[in-house]
């Protein structure tokens, strides 16, 4: 009896690596945003409050708390996966509500957004930051442009906010620093203009495709398989 058989052989192997993606760097406190990485450093902290001052400016559902209680330096703040690059995009948004009936001592009314380096291990020393003027009792849209408003660079030697691309940390300080007085504040809607690029594990390369033929025997002949 004969026997007629017919070997195919084909291998593909690729191997794919994650593109970077551009992603947005925002959070509404709703379950909304890309921020998961928000903390209180000297002052208090909760991520999930519900707004208790709802109105036509801001009916958001749950807002952010910061709570100053007397620490030195209160800020609240986030790190982000990648480097901002504000040679593009160079504004932050926030929403705010200050009660005056929650604040202490003779700070002006004011906040303050920062700008870190969270890598060095002495990230302030590096820090550029905006301060905008705030009033009390109402929510309040306020922006940060550094490539337009005024900046404070603490080392005199920092180029420009916007020749840099070292910032990974966001800072946010109510009634300024260095002071034991109270204050209670809330924020929502916090966003950046641009995005950031999510970091890649490895770069990426050309799938490769495994398609010369090697060896084959149709078997369409009598005998032993031929050894060459």
């Amino acid at each position: 009896m004969r026997y007629l058989l017919l070997f195919t052989f084909f291998f593909y192997y690729s191997i794919s690596l994650s593109q970077a993606q551009d992603i947005t760097v925002s959070d509404d406190f709703e379950g909304n945003g890309t921020i998961n990485t928000w903390y209180g450093d000297d002052c208090g902290i909760n991520t999930s409050l519900d707004n208790p001052f709802p109105s036509d400016n801001n009916n958001s559902n749950t807002v952010l708390e910061y709570h100053d209680t007397g620490g030195l330096y209160a800020n609240i703040g986030f790190d982000v996966v990648h480097n901002f690059d504000l040679s593009e995009e160079s504004t932050f948004t926030i929403k705010v509500y200050l009660p005056e009936s929650e604040i202490t001592g003779t700070q002006p009314n004011q906040v303050s957004l920062k700008l870190q380096d969270g890598t060095l291990g002495e990230p302030w020393s590096t820090q550029t930051e905006i301060i905008k003027t705030l009033t009390t009792d109402e929510w309040q849209t306020i922006t940060f442009d550094f490539s337009t408003d005024d900046f404070i660079n603490l080392s005199e030697s920092s180029p420009d906010p916007i020749d840099r691309t070292d910032f990974n940390r966001v800072l946010l300080q109510f009634n300024g620093e260095n002071n034991n007085d109270h204050v209670l504040a809330y924020v929502d809607d916090v966003s950046y203009s641009g995005t950031i690029s999510e970091p890649e594990d490895s770069e990426p390369t050309d799938p490769v495709v495994f398609d010369s033929l090697v060896w084959s025997d149709e078997f369409d002949e009598d005998g032993s398989i031929d050894s060459e």
